[in-house]
């Protein structure tokens, strides 16, 4: 069945020139949520300069970053992770936050990102299913993609449990990711604003960024080998109770290709990447942290996937893979008992008996799980499952 396929790049005439010019806003398109999702009012913006005095106590400069209740800058920050805990302690809310670039500003030269829509419900109903709460945003501007991350992650005074950012859009070969009027990096308006010194209630929690875009326009024609078998393991630790993090510690960026190199998306069945991330997380066992699902994704994409579009030769039977960069400390489960909050009335967060119970009820799920599947492991029954799940309609089969 052959379907149509594009990549989430800009075409090369006529975008560099945007590179160094600073985007100004522009009053916002109409922000549309789906039934699962929060909808969020971003207010209008003007033209006119930065510099323009207002009366308004919520203005940008008016509004210092929120520290915790009783604290000051310099000191410690209460975090519900234990110095010494191996997982997350996710207290508080899970959010979701989906920057959606469909249509762009006609001088950019970028195509519309048919299939870009499902995309977006599919992250809505898998995070749905595991209690995040969700905002989307379609079509923002750099300017309220800033906000965004200003008003609604570091000026907030809510308890988030961990975060993760979904940026659906086309890119370019120097990081640069494009809003609807201008390109932003990723790093510089979403990173570095996450960092625990510039929004300490995210401090030693997670916050997981992933990137649905182009990271160039150098394609991965592959390579024919011979079977390998090939593990990696790590783990982290930590000792005593106030102690130093890095501002950068506790962050996941997942890119759906590697640096320079085209990713694909499918107008009919969405983009390879975020289908996949999302059907792996479906299909994930509650005893499997998220370092083990995303390496399933990137098998999936990799092995799994081949582009087919006869038509335009330089892009025809490629490959993909997704690149992750992490700074993690700790593992993260999205099911399960490591899940939620760990909080209780009667038993502290670090207590023995918890610990206990939470170990208990993995083992247990652990046990029934290897009984129905016999013989096979954990991280081979959940990769074998997930494989079977590239045959059908997705992009690798057209």
């Amino acid at each position: 069945m052959e379907t149509n396929e594009t990549c989430d790049t800009s075409e090369s005439k006529g975008i560099n020139e945007f590179n160094s010019v600073e985007p100004t806003s522009t009053p916002p398109k109409s922000r549309t949520s789906h039934d699962n999702a929060t909808k969020v009012q971003i207010p209008p913006t003007s033209d006119t300069p930065d510099a323009r005095p207002s009366a308004d106590p919520s203005e940008v400069d008016a509004k210092p970053i929120v520290w915790p209740s009783g604290s000051s800058p310099s000191d410690p920050i209460s975090v519900p992770t234990g110095k010494d805990n191996k997982c997350y302690a996710l207290e508080g809310t899970k959010k979701v936050v989906i920057f959606n670039q469909k249509v762009f500003a006609p001088r950019l030269k970028l195509n519309p990102r048919k299939g870009t829509e499902i995309d977006v419900k599919s992250i809505q109903n898998t995070f749905k299913s595991l209690d995040w709460d969700i905002d989307l945003y379609n079509d923002c501007t750099v300017a309220q993609i800033r906000e965004v991350i200003l008003k609604q992650i570091q000026l907030s005074e809510e308890n988030f449990a961990a975060l993760a950012i979904f940026i659906l859009s086309h890119g370019e070969d120097n990081g640069t990711i494009f809003a609807s009027d201008y390109p932003f990096r990723v790093d510089h308006d979403i990173l570095f604003q996450l960092a625990a010194d510039k929004s300490p209630n995210l401090a030693g929690k997670p916050k997981l960024v992933f990137v649905q875009a182009c990271q160039g326009q150098e394609t991965d024609a592959g390579s024919n080998v011979t079977e390998r078998d090939r593990r990696r393991r790590h783990t982290s630790q930590d000792s005593t109770s106030t102690y130093k993090i890095p501002n950068y510690a506790d962050f996941l960026i997942f890119q759906a290709s590697f640096w320079d190199h085209y990713s694909f998306r499918s107008s009919e069945t969405g983009s390879w990447f975020i289908q996949s991330l999302c059907s792996s997380i479906d299909q994930s066992g509650t005893d499997e942290a998220l370092f083990d699902i995303l390496l399933s994704v990137s098998h999936s994409v990799a092995i799994n996937k081949e582009s087919n579009v006869p038509n335009r030769g330089h892009l025809d039977k490629k490959k993909q893979v997704p690149l992750l960069y992490s700074t993690m400390l700790r593992r993260m489960y999205l099911k399960g008992p490591m899940s939620k909050s760990l909080t209780d009335e009667s038993v502290g967060v670090d207590s023995p008996e918890l610990e206990k119970k939470v170990t208990e009820g993995v083992s247990a799920l652990k046990l029934e799980d290897s009984k129905s599947k016999k013989e096979v492991s954990g991280s081979q029954r959940s990769l074998f499952k997930r494989d079977k799940t590239g045959d059908g309609k997705d992009c690798s089969i057209m």
